[in-house]
């Protein structure tokens, strides 16, 4: 009988899975500041400390960095939904939804920046990426209303009517009032959605 043999984690792949984040990151912060368009190849290696050929052997091109970074932050939000809304229903997933997007715009400030700017560019090459994105946000929305017996069509527009007050919402705070605590932006943010 043989023993099954453990993948080992070979110093390489873990280096370069390090590199991939820290270009991701240095990428997300620029992209967030200057926009994607306004940010170089060589502004990122700069700010990753990295050689720029680093970025082509990890991505193959600029829009393949994006197209990473836009798959990471779909997977943080796909997690951090499922977790939050399992089990739940009506009002009780609504307000979950909102508190996740909120926690995750005030833990991924950069991101959501970035996501939310990239969000309605529609010639972008990253377009499907960022409508799963959008996906994500909406569907556990979109799913509830459904079987709570609304219109197809009238549970699309509040679920994204939800998702769009709570992101704007939550750009707002981050921006111009980050005194302001989770718990108040949270509160204020559902107790408009009660009225």
């Amino acid at each position: 009988m043989t023993t099954p043999t453990v993948p080992r984690t070979d110093g390489r792949s873990a280096r370069r899975a390090g590199t991939r984040e820290a270009i991701m990151d240095a990428a997300t912060e620029l992209f967030a500041a200057r926009g994607v368009t306004s940010t170089s190849i060589d502004d990122i290696a700069a700010a990753a400390g990295i050689a720029k050929g680093s970025i082509y052997y990890n991505f193959e091109s600029k829009a393949g960095l994006v197209e990473a970074i836009m798959a990471r932050n779909s997977r943080l939000l796909g997690d951090a939904l499922a977790e939050a809304t399992r089990g739940r229903s009506g009002t009780a997933l609504r307000d979950e939804v909102v508190r996740v997007l909120l926690r995750l715009v005030q833990q991924h400030a950069s991101a959501a920046r970035v996501m939310v700017t990239e969000l309605f560019r529609t010639e972008r090459s990253w377009r499907e990426s960022i409508e799963q994105w959008r996906g994500l946000a909406l569907s556990p929305l979109i799913a509830d209303l459904r079987a709570h017996g609304a219109d197809p069509v009238v549970a699309g527009v509040q679920a994204a009517s939800i998702v769009g007050a709570t992101l704007m919402a939550g750009l707002e705070w981050l921006v111009f009032h980050p005194e302001r605590s989770y718990e108040q932006v949270a509160s204020a943010v559902l107790g408009t959605l009660d009225h």
